[in-house]
């Protein structure tokens, strides 16, 4: 892994000491992918395991997103493509739920100067509704828009359970809203870009991108938003019967099995799904996030007006809690 101290990095993006052997690819605007068939035009965003792009398709001619993984995925490797192919492949398209599920359009795999690489396209959406709340009074919808997307988010989840899919990481930030015109793509900001050179002036190490970008913010007239939600990132999801040892969502939203370290089912998706729409309500997730997710447990109890007893018992005798907790 490259030392990033030992470079100069104008923008806040993500971390340059993942660009090495197995890390991100190193993309840069107007690069071609698959053949000649997709052109960068800008970033989208970027998480741990991969950087997610805006690019055309020149073949189509229309605009998608593409999530670019890191080159060796420690976690759930390859398991997203999977299971977009089960959702989009095996689904049933009459279902109500299925047009407020992310679809997958295309995957490829590229190779770079930091490994292989698989690319999968998506369709391009509008804005997270984290996004949109955050610019609200009281970080909340209005109720009637609220219950809407509710509505459509247990849609979407019946959906993928009848393809035996647990979504896994069901929130704000992975629910996007559907915009009636994606042909309005803004001119490029210059000022996003943030050329990467070592402070000892000597060459960029190998699989090092010349500049970064600062993700895109898009923003679009309250007209242009669709009261129209889809489901995204399916990067933490499982078939049913087949769960992983634990998952990584945001903390607040663990539900109880993860908590106390119980085998997790399709269960979490409808914790996700009640803490979800309180949000919704409310502006506000139900539990807090503190330093580790145990301490989500006086709140489970004074939320939920207590847990199981056998499951502290149990919690107690593997080291999960080190004490019982008040009730």
């Amino acid at each position: 892994m490259i030392d990033h101290l030992q470079y100069n990095i104008g923008v806040p993006a993500e971390e340059l000491a993942k660009y090495c052997h197995g890390g991100y690819h190193p993309v840069h605007l107007n690069d071609l992918l698959c053949d000649g068939r997709y052109r960068i035009l800008d970033k989208l965003g970027f998480g741990s395991f991969s950087t997610v792009w805006l690019a055309r398709d020149e073949v189509k001619e229309t605009y998608v997103s593409i999530k670019i993984a890191v080159a060796e995925q420690p976690h759930n490797d390859n398991g997203e493509l999977q299971i977009l192919q089960a959702i989009t492949q095996t689904g049933d398209p009459t279902h109500p739920g299925h047009k407020h599920v992310s679809h997958l359009l295309d995957s490829f795999y590229h190779e770079g100067p930091n490994g292989r690489h698989l690319c999968i396209v998506l369709e391009l959406l509008g804005p997270k509704i984290s996004s949109v709340v955050n610019r609200l009074p009281n970080y909340r919808l209005d109720g009637r828009l609220a219950r809407q997307i509710s509505s459509q988010l247990l849609l979407a989840v019946d959906y993928i359970r009848s393809c035996g899919v647990v979504h896994g990481d069901i929130h704000l930030g992975n629910v996007l809203f559907r915009v009636s015109s994606l042909n309005r793509i803004p001119t490029f900001d210059d000022c996003r870009i943030g050329k990467v050179s070592r402070k000892d002036g000597s060459p960029n190490e190998k699989g090092v991108p010349e500049y970064l970008i600062e993700p895109v913010e898009y923003t679009f007239d309250k007209s242009e938003i669709l009261d129209e939600i889809r489901l995204v990132d399916f990067g933490e999801s499982f078939l049913i019967g087949h769960p992983p040892k634990s998952l990584y969502t945001p903390m607040s939203l663990h539900p109880p099995e993860l908590v106390f370290r119980h085998p997790l089912t399709e269960a979490v998706d409808i914790w996700n799904l009640g803490c979800t729409t309180y949000e919704l309500v409310i502006g506000r997730t139900p539990f807090e996030a503190g330093m580790d997710d145990r301490e989500l447990v006086p709140q489970f109890q004074k939320v939920l007006g207590g847990v199981p007893d056998q499951w502290i018992q149990d919690a107690l005798k593997a080291g999960v809690l080190t004490e019982e907790p008040d009730s």
